[in-house]
């Protein structure tokens, strides 16, 4: 047997560090060329890492949370001698030449502790954990952002200092979709499933909120999916609704329930980044009557969702009582100015009152 180190290679294209969000396999493993070992979160997207040999995991270099650069020594492999040391690793990265400071940074990292599969604790889990004890010395020392929390708020503070917001809010008649809902027969829809459809047929109008701006010009992007942002213990994520016109709400609902149960098990695949046209910020569950989002960068724009609530309006002259909902849109003015959002989120309230 040989033993052969694995290289991270460089995703992110730039040199610069990327963070390893997961590690998916078990000192021990018998691992084959081309399987996912890792996940590492670019500045661009989460992105997997595959093994480069067959063969068994001896060690790992690298523990999840930890930041890695390209050339880096990741993991090492037992291989079976059946061509020169050359041929195995060929395809290997070269180590990059480091700083002082970084390569220093790289030594000290702590390899991730040897535990069987079965006592593996899961991504969520930990984080609860992490959270427990900062809550147990609240005020008495600083807290611990997890990697989901520190990449979020890489891309908010990036978002907000790069892209010019704009914002535009108006309200709801959400008589026909509460009716819509109740006479569900099976489960309830999840109220995204509404305003994901709504959203997904005033794009097919408006498509130029389906660009985003890309070095003086605009750039499609996201092919008419629109993402649903998810709170999970803290942690902010984004799943992907593809075609939405071409599903009606049950089927939307469903895809959107089991993308969230993907993430709640800690499936791999349901914390890949996808592009998506458009992201849904939806707070009514909380309470919450009206706020604005931070776009989701690279799009063009966020739909920001309240409280579906009884309010008073004036319909033909009579106060009535309503189910009303309050919508705001923000939006990259780099990409569109007013009065096409304008039309974009009339359009918006145009779908969601035809339900």
């Amino acid at each position: 047997m040989l033993e052969t180190p694995m290289r991270m290679p460089d995703l992110a294209t730039t040199g610069s560090p990327m963070t390893l969000i997961r590690i998916l396999a078990t000192v021990g493993d018998a691992v084959t060329r081309g399987q996912t070992i890792l996940e590492v979160e670019t500045d661009k997207a989460v992105m997997n890492v595959e093994s480069t040999v067959d063969g068994v995991l001896k060690s790992l270099a690298v523990e999840e949370g930890a930041e890695v650069v390209a050339g880096q020594v990741v993991a090492v492999f037992e291989v079976r001698q059946s061509g020169s040391a050359a041929s195995i690793i060929q395809n290997v990265a070269p180590a990059p030449v480091l700083r002082a400071s970084t390569a220093t940074a790289v030594a000290k990292s702590p390899p991730a502790p040897v535990v069987a599969t079965s006592d593996r604790v899961s991504f969520f889990a930990r984080n609860r954990a992490r959270r427990e004890k900062a809550g147990a010395s609240r005020w008495t020392r600083s807290l611990t952002l997890s990697v989901v929390e520190r990449v979020v708020a890489r891309r908010t503070q990036a978002s907000k200092q790069t892209v010019p917001h704009f914002y535009l809010q108006t309200s709801v008649n959400a008589e026909g979709l509460v009716k819509r809902r109740a006479a569900a027969e099976a489960s309830k829809p999840v109220w995204d499933a509404f305003f994901v459809i709504a959203a997904a047929r005033a794009l097919r109008e408006h498509p130029r909120f389906g660009y985003r701006f890309d070095d003086d010009k605009l750039t499609p992007h996201g092919e008419g999916a629109i993402g649903v942002a998810v709170d999970l213990d803290g942690d902010l994520y984004t799943i992907a609704v593809d075609d939405p016109t071409g599903q009606d709400v049950e089927q939307v609902s469903d895809s959107i329930r089991a993308q969230v149960d993907r993430l709640k098990t800690g499936d791999p695949r349901g914390r890949q980044a996808r592009p998506t046209s458009l992201t849904i910020s939806n707070l009514g569950g909380s309470n919450v009557e009206t706020f604005t989002a931070v776009v989701n960068t690279p799009e063009a724009a966020i739909l920001a969702v309240g409280k579906i609530m009884p309010s008073a309006v004036v319909v033909d002259g009579q106060v009535v009582v309503q189910n009303r909902v309050n919508l705001t849109l923000s939006v990259d003015h780099r990409v569109a100015g007013g009065k096409a959002a304008a039309g974009f989120l009339g359009a918006i309230v145009r779908e969601l009152e035809s339900f």
